[in-house]
């Protein structure tokens, strides 16, 4: 999937995010080792432009927010409770892969037709780029399954 049509409005949330760190939160973190912001590029097939790319982005206990590369924005979805509980499920179970991701100090985006997974922790940001040739993949996919599930309900709900 090559093309993207990506905004400027897109590229400033998602680096909005990912500069986002414990310290401006207030949040004391336990380990080294604590997720407590996770970013996801989803790559999506669609025929309308700007919407072939969606970005999850998680704050614990604070946001869940999706942006798409239109600049379009869905925020506020932390505010159904079982999302909620799926955001947090993930940010306090992903630390179990960050064995097999890599830190990075460029988390910028680019383009695939994987997901790319990016999990803050007092560390730094670990990357993963999403091919399910191994459990910690299939792990951390089942994860963001379960918490896009919660979502689509959620969403179907407010219609």
């Amino acid at each position: 999937m090559s093309g993207y049509s990506i905004s400027d409005v897109y590229l400033h949330y998602r680096e909005q995010v990912l500069n986002y760190s414990h310290i401006d939160m207030n949040l004391k973190l336990e380990t080294d080792n604590q997720v407590y912001i996770a970013v996801f590029d989803i790559p999506v097939k669609s025929c309308i432009v700007g919407m072939n790319l969606q970005t999850l982005a998680l704050v614990f206990g604070l946001n869940t927010h999706i942006y798409f590369g239109n600049g379009d924005a869905w925020t506020g979805l932390e505010k159904n409770q079982n999302v909620m509980k799926a955001m947090q499920s993930l940010l306090i179970s992903s630390h179990q892969v960050l064995s097999k991701m890599q830190l990075t100090n460029t988390p910028q985006f680019y383009e695939s037709e994987n997901i790319r997974a990016y999990l803050k922790t007092r560390k730094g940001i670990y990357f993963k780029e999403l091919i399910g040739n191994c459990k910690e993949d299939k792990f951390l996919q089942m994860l963001l399954n379960n918490l896009q599930k919660e979502i689509s309900i959620a969403i179907q709900k407010r219609q």
